[in-house]
């Protein structure tokens, strides 16, 4: 075997292995090993106004709750991402809370909703949601099933197949 191919294959296992690290949570983690973690108290904001607790903000099994900012390059990153992917099963189970005031989020709204029209958008202009979801940057990513937190993903990862992989392995049916 040569050189390159034993470092393309070293590349490869190396992308897993992050992979695994960032999604699979951390034994001894506060809600690490095989324990999920309960969906936090929080309320956000519909693009219509009206107040959304985070009990009611996702659609019913599982789905994503992606944390964006307007300003983070890598949140824009994440969303030219998705829309390369052309996946309305992973749009239509996907909650994107933007973290930024009103009128901010509208505008992002306006900007990327047309992209994504299955998208539940949601402001949270008051940082509740980022505080109690203890989010860290932008974006963040959350795999979420039954009012749980199963996973979650801070930032995206260099290869857009292989966050691909985890966000609609996570919602699209698994097929044998």
């Amino acid at each position: 075997m040569t050189g390159e191919r034993v470092g393309r294959r070293l590349a490869a296992l190396v992308a897993c292995a992050a992979v695994a690290a960032c999604v699979l949570p951390a034994a001894g983690a506060a809600g690490g090993g095989d324990e999920k973690r309960p969906l936090p108290p929080f309320d956000v904001l519909a693009p219509s106004g009206e107040a959304v607790q985070s009990s009611q903000v996702g659609p019913p099994g599982q789905w994503l709750l992606v944390y964006v900012a307007p300003a983070s390059p890598a949140s824009i990153r994440l969303f030219e991402a998705m829309r390369a992917w052309e996946s309305p099963g992973l749009a239509s189970r996907a909650v994107v809370v933007i973290g930024a005031p009103v009128a901010e989020a509208a505008s992002f709204v306006q900007e990327r909703g047309n992209e994504f029209p299955a998208v539940r958008w949601c402001a949270d202009p008051d940082g509740s949601a980022r505080l109690a979801l203890r989010i860290t940057g932008t974006p963040f990513i959350l795999g979420v099933t039954d009012g749980q937190i199963a996973w979650s993903l801070a930032g995206v990862l260099n290869d857009p197949r292989a966050l691909e992989s985890v966000m609609r392995g996570w919602v699209e049916p698994k097929t044998p």
